[in-house]
């Protein structure tokens, strides 16, 4: 058997093994594809509306005296979106505490709820196979398997796409579709190979990219090689009763920090009891899936001015990349675009499962057809 045949025998083999798992992880991909702007727009549905009566909202210093009221295990955050009437968020590292009306401070229930209850249990069964929304380490370690075999699929898949002659026309027959077919197993082999040409290179990242979500070892592994060192902001200094009097409070710092980054969508920060001399912001001007776009600030809390800046750049070469391999994932690290992207390699990956289970189907009917004919020889 030569090394052709070898590969066409592990493709398929492995292909026809895991083809449900692949399928389904596909079929959910697609599913999840806009899951961020989808819960964003049930949540904006869901935003409590201005009273008749006046427009003003509480007073941000009044909010945050109602945030305080919440017990955390660590020291609380509040989250600032900007959109018209969104709530204010406040979170207990990431589980979150409360949503607070902006204008009466009221507790209000969460946003969205519904949708986001069905996108967490899709993703639960994305990720890990269940359909309650809670992990399982067997539906991970099915997935994982199935992740690796679509890996070696991707690679085989490229050797085997190669024509045995290098000429244009048989690199011309896998890269275009004919639309003329003599049959259905014709036009499942020239879609296989011709989607599959195209796509190969989008469900390589997005295979490889899973697979850090399946399993612990390649973070590890990753952790081992890159630097884990980043310019770290400088921890603020506790003042005193006396010294804090003259300090911006968090409304005006807030009012400083939408003037230095015009394009914030979301602006996070700490529910200190003390007072001190400087004051942490983590400023987001992306989707919330492109961690290039995020940046912590260290803000003076007397003058309002940018002390320190954190950009994503500056951060460890670990942390980079754990969040690229987040968000390359899902294709957010692009936008919009990539997102679109991500899921049309989804889309096309059931296409393939489908093409490449119909040919495996017609090769195995091909062989009963001439094991039934040899043996009625015999007899």
């Amino acid at each position: 058997m030569n090394i052709r045949k070898t590969f066409f025998w592990l493709h398929l083999i492995i292909g026809c093994s895991a083809a449900i798992f692949i399928f389904l992880m596909s079929i959910t991909g697609v599913a999840l594809t806009y899951e961020r702007q989808m819960i964003k727009a049930a949540e904006r549905s869901d935003y409590p509306a201005a009273p008749t009566a006046s427009n003003n909202k509480l007073a941000l210093s009044q909010l945050l005296i109602i945030a305080k009221q919440y017990p955390s295990k660590k020291i609380a955050n509040v989250v600032v979106e900007n959109q018209p009437n969104a709530p204010i968020i406040i979170k207990d590292g990431r589980k979150t505490l409360a949503y607070l009306n902006p204008y009466t401070g009221a507790e209000i229930a969460i946003p969205g709820q519904g949708t986001k209850t069905f996108f967490r249990k899709l993703r639960a069964f994305h990720r890990w196979l269940t359909l309650d929304g809670d992990f399982s380490q067997t539906g991970r370690e099915v997935n994982g398997i199935a992740n690796v075999i679509f890996i070696v699929l991707i690679l085989s898949g490229l050797y085997l796409w190669l024509p045995k002659r290098f000429n244009s026309r048989a690199f011309k027959q896998r890269l275009t579709l004919s639309g003329n077919y003599p049959n259905k197993s014709a036009r499942n082999y020239q879609w296989h190979n011709v989607f599959g040409i195209y796509i190969a290179p989008v469900l390589f990242v997005v295979v490889v990219t899973a697979v850090f979500f399946s399993y612990k070892w390649p973070g590890q592994t990753l952790k081992n090689y890159v630097s884990t060192e980043s310019v770290s902001l400088a921890k603020p200094v506790e003042v005193s009763a006396q010294q804090s009097a003259s300090q911006l409070t968090i409304a005006k710092q807030l009012t400083k920090i939408r003037q230095y980054y015009p394009q914030w969508q979301s602006i996070q920060f700490s529910l200190d009891n003390a007072p001190t001399s400087s004051k942490i912001y983590r400023v987001d001007m992306g989707n919330g899936g492109e961690p290039q776009k995020r940046i912590s600030i260290l803000l003076d809390s007397t003058t309002g001015d940018v002390v320190q800046e954190q950009k994503f750049d500056q951060l460890s070469t670990y942390s980079k990349l754990r969040s690229y391999i987040r968000f390359l994932h899902t294709g957010e690290v692009f936008g919009p675009f990539g997102q679109t992207i991500a899921g049309l390699a989804s889309l096309f990956a059931c296409l393939l499962v489908y093409t490449g289970a119909m040919l495996s189907w017609r090769r195995w009917k091909n062989s009963r057809k001439v094991s039934d004919n040899m043996s009625a020889q015999v007899n």
